[in-house]
């Protein structure tokens, strides 16, 4: 027998290095009426923008919607050489959270890392998306290990030289992990993704009164900031102090100042606007069907939540008159890849934009 594979042996590799593929789960109507509608045409320009690099997993619930996404496939003029279909029922399309966070050995092996997933805190129904990283795992023949904590792939960024970036409010949270001490947490993120170096930022609660903004993960660090090298960090930032995030970015470009790399190094921070005066939304989606607000919601977007992809960036853009400025800073970052725009007002009104719905899978070493 071989020797059993340890935690402890693998890593989660920078977004930025190779992939084998990224992964979306498609929208669907078995929980929000009227969400493929809403969303599809999101996901196509996704697909687009992806599978000229690398190859797309999609994630459908039964054989039926995959015959639908392959005939729209078709008709967005996208071929399918490099689209790999997987029939698998979810709740929602939130690949990144309830989705695998893969980790690679230094022999280039994968494994699935299956964290808890709840729903954010308990907010929404997550029977069936609870079961994907599983069920990817197996058809995919790759080792899961499962730690016991509650930890969402939004929540999660990392310099692939072993330093973490999170926000507590995000994962010491006592509607994720409670009982859980912070040295205990981070015991577990350590085992798990190869993690020597933390950097915890406050972040804000959800249920946080003066917040003044829509956001059911209590602020992933994905809406607030990226690396794009081992030192390098892209925040969210806004000059407007009467914007309702003002006072927790601003907290958060302190601590930014005070932290350090693995290796002792200050950050290089890069602030990335907000879009100006945020974007808006007169519906959202709660426990049943869309519930109108007579008060228009101040969003969660931002610009921080793309994903990058091999030869690609792919930002949200929201029609708001960031949108270029946020583009170009993005680029200078990453300046041997295309960065693609995708209009994403419909998604950020759900509570999240690109980062949120994709998932990488990292390449293997040649076998």
């Amino acid at each position: 027998m071989g020797k059993q594979l340890s935690p402890k042996d693998f890593r989660l590799p920078a977004e930025w290095e190779p992939h084998e593929g990224t992964w979306l789960q498609w929208p669907h109507d078995d929980q929000w009426s009227g969400y493929q509608l809403k969303l599809e045409k999101t996901w196509l320009e996704m697909v687009a923008a992806l599978h000229e690099y690398e190859k797309v997993h999609i994630v459908v619930p039964d054989e039926r919607r995959q015959e639908h996404v392959r005939r729209q496939l078709h008709f967005f003029g996208i071929g399918l050489e490099k689209i790999d279909f997987h029939v698998i029922p979810t709740n929602d399309v939130w690949a990144r959270d309830n989705g695998p966070i893969f980790v690679a050995d230094k022999k280039g092996r994968l494994a699935v890392t299956k964290w808890k997933f709840n729903g954010w805190g308990e907010r929404y129904k997550y029977d069936r998306d609870k079961q994907v990283p599983a069920r990817i795992a197996a058809e995919l023949s790759l080792p899961v290990f499962s730690p016991p904590l509650v930890l969402e792939g939004g929540a999660v960024e990392v310099n692939s030289k072993g330093t973490f970036l999170a926000t507590r409010s995000s994962i010491i949270n006592d509607n994720r992990n409670p009982g859980k001490s912070q040295q205990e947490i981070e015991e577990l993120i350590s085992q798990h993704l190869g993690i020597k170096h933390f950097i915890w930022l406050t972040g804000a609660k959800t249920d946080n009164p003066s917040l003044g903004w829509a956001d059911d993960t209590d602020t992933h660090i994905d809406t607030v900031a990226r690396f794009t090298d081992e030192s390098t960090i892209l925040y969210a930032w806004t000059d407007d102090e009467a914007d309702p995030r003002y006072g927790m970015l601003k907290k958060l470009e302190e601590e930014l100042k005070e932290a350090t790399t693995q290796s002792g190094k200050s950050l290089i921070l890069v602030p990335l606007p907000l879009p100006q005066k945020g974007v808006y939304s007169t519906s959202r989606i709660g426990q049943g069907p869309v519930l109108e607000s007579p008060t228009p919601i101040n969003t969660d977007a931002s610009y921080t939540n793309y994903l990058v992809a091999d030869g690609t960036v792919v930002v949200p853009i929201f029609g708001n008159v960031n949108d270029d400025r946020a583009l170009k800073i993005i680029g200078e970052q990453f300046p041997e890849r295309e960065v693609i725009g995708i209009n994403c007002v419909a998604l950020i009104e759900n509570g999240g934009a690109i980062h949120c719905v994709t998932q990488q899978q990292p390449a293997t070493a040649p076998s």
